[in-house]
């Protein structure tokens, strides 16, 4: 795509609730394991239009959205705003989040926090070699729904597959730092 905003214009109607998200996400965090988070992705906790690349605001493309201050922790929130995707249907992952994370990996974590509209449910999905590996085995099948318009592409991750854990399992990591 040649125009750097075309995608924060398909998407500008829904950061108001993808910022209330990350923000919820941060309190939890703090709440049930002590953690303080900070917001580090592009616009990560705001509705604001920041305008261009990633890259001209000093960012890297697919930057996850929180961290965890003082670790090598990072969250990518994200989930449909749909209440009409069922707990039982799979969990979509965009590609440059897989690759910001395997480039920064194994000295960053990077878990995705999906959150399902329908019901609130958190679950995640630690970004690491055994999930890198399931991408490289093509063991989730490739997406291209059409959005408003536009053809997009996601990994598709079973929600009954291994990799995909309770919301207590990121919490339970978080306790046991140090």
């Amino acid at each position: 795509m040649s125009d750097p905003d075309f995608w924060k214009h398909q998407y500008q109607h829904a950061w108001a609730k993808a910022s209330q998200r990350e923000k919820t996400i941060k309190a939890r965090i703090f709440n049930e394991s002590g953690e303080q988070v900070e917001f580090v992705g592009l616009g990560a906790g705001s509705a604001a239009f920041l305008s261009g690349t990633a890259a001209s605001q000093g960012y890297q493309k697919g930057d996850a959205d929180l961290y965890v201050v003082g670790t090598n922790i990072f969250l990518e929130v994200t989930g449909p705003q749909s209440r009409s995707v069922r707990l039982e249907d799979p969990l979509w992952i965009r590609p440059d989040k897989v690759t910001n994370a395997r480039t920064h990996f194994p000295g960053r974590e990077t878990w995705v926090v999906h959150w399902l509209e329908r019901d609130g449910t958190l679950r995640v999905i630690p970004l690491d070699q055994a999930f890198f590996d399931l991408i490289d085995q093509n063991a989730f099948q490739i997406v291209h729904p059409v959005i408003r318009g536009t053809r997009e592409t996601y990994f598709a991750v079973p929600a009954s597959h291994p990799c995909v854990k309770s919301w207590d399992t990121l919490i339970a990591r978080l306790k046991q730092l140090p």
